[in-house]
């Protein structure tokens, strides 16, 4: 009976099967015994991978986002038989003509049987497959399909993991140095940084999980009066997804994206980086739990996305306590027991900080409600999408900020709202792409262009935005030069070009202009950005590139001594040579070479360097040693350079080189087990010709810094 049962279910899967599919199939899995199987569990570096997409870092970006989403769709394949365009488009790897081919593919001829299947995709590249291979999965739901109860996933699967890191400067900062400074700048804790996380989770199916963390500095104490409530951290949620009508529930902690990211804004972006064209689009991933450490951009409530044919809705509700500096009505800052007289906040805190007494005054001291709804038509073959919101925010006190020439347009008072459109639209081998929104204050914001493949070995991107000065909303995070989503016009132009699968270049052209003042320039400005990059293979153990930046852009001359700030053109390139090479399966080394240099009218060229090398061992699966030496010399602020560093697993580290010295880091991992794996890291600065780093209250006396981080996780 078993027997025949099985030659059913065989039989099943592969009725309908073309003549030249089978030949195909036939054909690749003859290594494998002509049956149909999964592909080997392919192993990815992460941070490598992340790094061939960023291309150039900076300081303000949220990598720990990018490898956030990534670690989830490697620990959790996306299933191809299933997977939507927009799943397909979210990991940044597929062109737009790869996307519309294998979609083509898998209408024709049904569910994909294995892995081995992709060979048979039109426009698919052994490149191409590599890359998505430890993404993705090949799964027959229908056979699959699991019917237990939510605890018994929960209890029984070997998907939930704990995490613990202890992290601490060896060196003391000044704020624990309680005689060398006054009361509020004094740190009130210890030096370590205690994190700790929890998480089950399935793939569209559901989510639970908290996370809490005490930075360095900062108290474990139970002090309600003080607002300590024993971390100083705390963020949790539950989702459940796909359960019928009820598309994704999230109570708790979450983000939610929309459209292309102006009015919310979530997950994994990048950007303007070395991946030129699939960045330029954001994919609507709707709710997302939040599961970060970063105490800002993230909302506290509860969302749902209900299904009714053709539309989505999603609705969603938050209340949290921001950070913020309060003033009394006579414009001065107040402490907890003087604030009965208020003048508004005059500014909301970012940092997350709470090591000091003056800190602490300023937690949680501004009440934030978000209220807002999402509704997205989809036509029957997915190719236009649709989507309207209505956002609306609410502050108590009211955000008073200190009126300045500079932001004057900043929002002000105790409401907003924000009424948008977006849409997408596939056709061909184009997808276009769209978002508008308008605020409360009557500025309005807009963003739009389309990705395209030309044909196999040319993709291009053409994007347009222009952000009104006054336009506010507090969850955007859509393309553009500034950090912000206002006072910014451009055009940016992407292109990819892949002649063989041994060489690829990929370049971008950005034109910005900025119709108010920005931060270092007291003037309407205007300015541009290009980058190249070319990228060579000549085999599967060796990747050599070159890449060129260059921004033009005017700042505010040097040493005026004018009443009236007058602009002066500035100019900064960075040039990087590296070479990836895995001499052997257990060793790899990375050799790097980057050079910035900046000018600006009628000052002296300022320039700044770092060489360094990287060794990557790997002892049987078992033990991961991975090592750094670097040499730097970047004296001036605008030719300091920002260099990505292997961490612990969801700890980016991205150091700034600026002045002169050595870095060099070591990092072991350690696999104890199927379920246990350990971390140690040690990692330290040390600069020439300094008596002192930093300043205020993180300066260490002498000129090195040092840096210790443990980890454990345990997967049960």
């Amino acid at each position: 009976m078993k027997k025949q049962l099985c030659v059913q279910i065989v039989s099943d899967q592969w009725a309908g099967v073309g003549i030249r599919r089978i030949l195909l199939l036939f054909l690749f899995l003859i290594p494998t015994f002509a049956y149909p199987q999964s592909a080997p569990r392919q192993e990815i570096d992460l941070d490598r991978f992340t790094q061939d997409l960023v291309g150039s870092l900076s300081g303000d970006a949220r990598y720990d986002a990018i490898l956030e989403a990534l670690f989830q769709y490697y620990r959790d394949p996306l299933n191809l038989n299933t997977a939507t365009r927009g799943e397909l488009e979210s990991l940044y790897i597929l062109s737009p003509l790869q996307v519309k081919s294998f979609l083509n593919y898998r209408e024709k001829n049904g569910f994909l049987l294995t892995e081995y299947e992709l060979q048979a995709v039109p426009e698919w590249s052994t490149e191409t497959i590599e890359r998505i291979l430890p993404f993705i999965k090949v799964q027959d739901n229908g056979l699959n399909s699991d019917t237990r109860s939510l605890w018994q996933k929960v209890k029984s699967d070997d998907n939930n993991y704990l995490i613990v890191r202890y992290q601490r400067i060896l060196e003391l900062q000044r704020g624990f140095k309680v005689n060398d400074t006054v009361k509020n700048q004094a740190f009130l804790g210890s030096p370590e940084l205690i994190y700790t996380r929890f998480r089950s989770y399935q793939k569209d199916d559901y989510s639970i999980g908290f996370t809490t963390q005490k930075d360095i500095g900062e108290q474990v104490k139970w002090n309600p009066g003080n607002k300590q409530y024993g971390m100083d951290f705390y963020s949790g949620h539950f989702a459940v997804f796909n359960k019928g009508r009820l598309k994704a529930l999230n109570v708790g902690d979450y983000q939610i994206m929309i459209g292309q990211g102006l009015v919310m804004s979530a997950g994994f972006y990048i950007g303007k980086g070395a991946e030129t064209v699939t960045t330029a689009k954001r994919s609507n991933t709707g709710i997302r739990p939040y599961t970060a450490a970063l105490e800002t951009n993230f909302l506290r409530g509860a969302a749902a996305t209900l299904n009714f044919g053709r539309f989505d809705f999603t609705p969603f509700y938050s209340y949290r306590l921001l950070d913020g500096n309060i003033a009394t009505g006579d414009g001065s800052t107040a402490f907890a027991n003087q604030r009965n007289n208020f003048g508004g906040a005059t500014s909301i805190q970012l940092s997350g900080f709470h090591r000091t007494q003056a800190e602490l005054e300023d937690k949680e001291t501004i009440k934030e409600q978000v209220v807002g709804n999402y509704i997205r038509y989809s036509s029957r073959n997915q190719n236009l999408k649709i989507g309207i919101n209505a956002i609306y925010s609410h502050y108590n006190p009211s955000i008073n900020r200190d009126a300045t020439n500079f932001n004057q347009f900043y929002f002000k008072g105790n409401e907003n709202y924000n009424l948008g459109a977006d849409f997408s639209y596939n056709w061909q081998n184009f997808s276009f792409f769209g978002e508008y929104s308008h605020n409360k204050a009557g500025a309005s914001a807009a963003v739009g262009g389309f990705i395209a493949s030309l044909n196999s070995i040319v993709d291009m991107a053409l994007l347009f935005r222009n952000y009104d000065r006054a336009f506010y909303s507090s969850y955007g995070n859509a393309f553009g030069e500034a950090s912000t989503n206002r006072n910014e016009r451009g055009v940016y132009w992407g292109i990819k070009i892949t002649p063989s699968r041994k060489i690829n270049f990929a370049g971008y052209f950005d034109k910005f202009y900025f119709p108010w003042l920005t931060t270092r320039s007291d003037a309407p400005t205007d300015g541009f950005e290009c980058f190249s990059r070319i990228n060579f293979k000549p085999t599967k153990k060796i990747l050599l590139y070159a890449q060129w930046r260059h921004q033009n852009k005017p700042l505010n001359a040097v040493n005026n001594q004018t009443t009236i700030d007058y602009l002066e053109t500035s100019t900064t390139d960075n040039y990087l040579i590296n070479l990836d090479w895995k001499a052997e399966k257990w060793v790899g080394t990375k050799s790097r070479i980057q050079f910035t240099q900046f000018k600006q009218n009628g000052q002296p060229t300022q320039s700044g360097f770092v060489i360094f090398q990287d060794l990557d061992i790997d002892i049987n699966k078992k033990v991961k040693i991975s090592a750094r030496f670097a040499l730097f010399d970047a004296n001036d602020y605008n030719t300091r350079i920002y260099v990505y560093e292997k961490n612990v697993l969801w700890a980016f580290s991205l150091p700034v080189y600026y002045g002169q010295g050595v870095r060099d880091y070591i990092m072991v991992q350690y696999n104890v087990n199927r379920d246990l794996s350990i971390w140690l890291r040690l990692a330290r600065f040390e600069y020439r010709n300094v008596d002192k780093i930093s300043s205020g209250v993180n300066e260490i006396a002498g000129n090195s810094k040092t840096d210790v981080t443990l980890q454990l996780k345990y997967d049960f």
